[in-house]
């Protein structure tokens, strides 16, 4: 046994707490030693017969090549094995920096002492303070989570959420093919009216025939994809092979973009309301993330987004047959064809325009919308 300790091993023990009240700490005959960054203090499934004080530097609680927890001076590490009747590491116990010194104390010289008593009680307090300090952080992390969360769901849907967490330690998602009712709508003339308008004006506008539309969306099991200028994006994800929930879901986004036009009609811009066009379609979709290496975002692409985004811009210069002005809603003859017998009927303006992208376009709309949503 050491007749005397070298004052900042000393020190390092007395400011550890694992010696308070305990007369004698050289007959625990604590034995100084040196790691090099990298270099394993003791390994998962190493025998628990010892603990460390850190005289100086760092060390890292690690499961496999994960971080759990950095330990530095004076805290004592590998307390809470000795005390378990487990007898083996939990984790591995690293040096985190260049040189790192600890002080390292056997259990069996701990439990033959006289005063054992003393600092069995030293170690649970040692323990209890490590656990009292865990709990506050774990109250920290949840409370962070749950704000992140948050914001989460404010920047993305809850369809691409559930991918995202799918797709597990991938930093992005997968690529699907999935048949999904592509939406996109806009505010007509809303730009030319925006100019004239004050911008905290125009940005309350904004807000208001926003919120009508999702709330619709929404309330009708739709996904909001993406908000653009005064237009919006959104889509319902199709089951594989099953004609009656795709019917269910067709019959969904009609009802939403009947009810988003009727509430975007009541917001007024003087004594004009606000006029929403939608275009619905369904067909096959290429989903997952898209963009760049360092900025991405979930989405739909293909050429079932690029007709859904035709029929909503169809202008009354562009119709050759059916009528001189399509109505609010516009729907493709493959969206009408899944329709109900009831919803075909309501939708029987048959119409066919000549647009740049994509050529003739033939299509399905309603001069005018039932006062409220169909029964």
């Amino acid at each position: 046994m050491r007749t005397s300790l070298k004052k900042q091993y000393a020190e390092a023990l007395g400011a550890s707490g694992l010696v308070d009240n305990f007369p004698d700490f050289l007959a625990l005959d604590p034995l100084p030693g040196r790691f090099s960054e990298g270099e394993h203090i003791c390994r998962r499934g190493d025998k628990a017969d010892r603990l460390w004080v850190i005289v100086s530097g760092t060390v890292a609680v690690r499961d496999d090549a994960r971080t759990l927890y950095v330990r530095g001076h004076p805290d004592v590490v590998g307390e809470l094995n000795i005390l378990s009747d487990e007898g083996a590491r939990r984790y591995d116990l690293v040096a985190n920096e260049s040189m790192v010194e600890l002080l390292t104390i056997h259990r069996e010289a701990i439990a033959h002492h006289p005063r054992a008593d003393i600092l069995w009680r030293n170690i649970a307090r040692i323990v209890s303070l490590k656990l009292n300090a865990a709990t506050a952080q774990t109250s920290s992390l949840l409370e962070q989570i749950q704000d992140d969360a948050h914001i989460l769901r404010a920047y993305t849907n809850k369809y691409a959420l559930s991918r995202r967490l799918g797709s597990g330690s991938r930093y992005l998602t997968d690529h699907r093919v999935e048949d999904a009712v592509v939406w996109f709508s806009d505010i007509v003339n809303f730009t030319r009216s925006a100019l004239e308008l004050p911008p905290v004006r125009t940005a309350d506008l904004v807000q208001r025939f926003f919120n009508a539309q999702a709330e619709a969306i929404e309330s009708h099991c739709g996904y909001i994809d993406k908000f653009m200028g005064d237009g919006l994006m959104a889509f319902w994800i199709l089951p594989p092979v099953d004609e009656k929930k795709c019917a269910e879901a067709c019959e969904d986004a009609l009802a939403a973009a009947e009810e988003a036009v009727r509430s975007v009609s009541l917001i007024h811009v003087g004594a004009r309301p606000l006029e929403l066009r939608v275009g619905l379609h369904i067909g096959s979709t290429l989903s997952g993330d898209f963009g760049s290496t360092h900025r991405h975002q979930f989405t739909l692409i293909g050429a079932t987004v690029n007709k859904a985004a035709q029929l909503e811009q169809v202008h009354e210069d562009q119709v050759s047959d059916g009528g001189d002005r399509p109505g609010p809603i516009r729907i493709s003859s493959e969206f009408h064809g899944k329709l109900s017998g009831r919803s075909q009927r309501r939708y029987d303006q048959r119409i066919r325009a000549m647009t740049r992208k994509l050529g003739q376009l033939d299509f399905y709309s309603s001069s005018e919308l039932p006062v409220t949503a169909p029964g």
